[in-house]
């Protein structure tokens, strides 16, 4: 049977790139699209159980990360993949911690996108195992951490959330979210897990 795949952009292009991108996964897929947060409500109650549902946080309409909870809820628990050209601020934290199981920018490769479906399809609606697969690092050009940056590392090896690292560190939040999105920058990753595994491989964790 054929995956039930929700995509939510509010460009044709996008949508239409990502659904024949789609269509490549084995086992097949049934795609359906939406440009507005209401189409996006919509499409995922009347198409319930839905697989997968991937999500632009920039829709005209509404706040992508609104709709995260909201679309889990009408999908019958699908997991959500955010899609953003933005980036930075740290929106994919956000995203992340409003219920998103991969935060995925658009500058990636399309490889990035199918290998975050993927893991979503094995792993469900878990941000602690369905991620976004970054593109390779260059091993050969260790990051260079600050400390509070490997301090985070350990926190998020421990599964801490932001405001249980904030009061461990006795920074804000917003200072703990900014040294995220500077850590997964530098790490080359999308999340969490990304970046453990990452740290790991690159001797920075043991």
């Amino acid at each position: 049977m054929p995956y039930k795949i929700l995509i939510v952009d509010d460009h044709p292009l996008v949508r239409d790139g990502l659904a024949m991108l789609l269509s490549a996964l084995p086992g097949g897929a049934e795609i359906f699209k939406a440009a507005t947060a209401a189409q996006a409500l919509e499409q995922a109650e009347f198409h319930t159980p839905l697989d997968v549902v991937l999500l632009d946080c920039g829709l005209p309409d509404a706040d992508g990360g609104s709709l995260i909870k909201a679309l889990q809820t009408r999908s019958g628990g699908a997991p959500v993949i955010v899609i953003s050209a933005n980036e930075f601020d740290g929106t994919p934290e956000r995203m992340l911690s409003l219920g998103a199981c991969a935060f995925v920018p658009k500058s990636k490769a399309s490889s990035t996108i199918l290998n975050a479906v993927k893991e979503a399809l094995t792993h469900g609606n878990h941000p602690a195992q369905s991620t976004a697969v970054a593109p390779p690092v260059d091993r050969s050009s260790t990051p260079q951490l600050t400390a509070r940056q490997l301090d985070i590392l350990l926190m998020f090896e421990q599964g801490m959330a932001n405001k249980d690292i904030a009061l461990q560190l006795g920074l804000s939040e917003k200072t703990v979210k900014n040294h995220i999105t500077a850590l997964f920058q530098a790490l080359g990753v999308v999340s969490r897990l990304q970046a453990v595994r990452q740290a790991r491989n690159l001797k920075l964790l043991t």
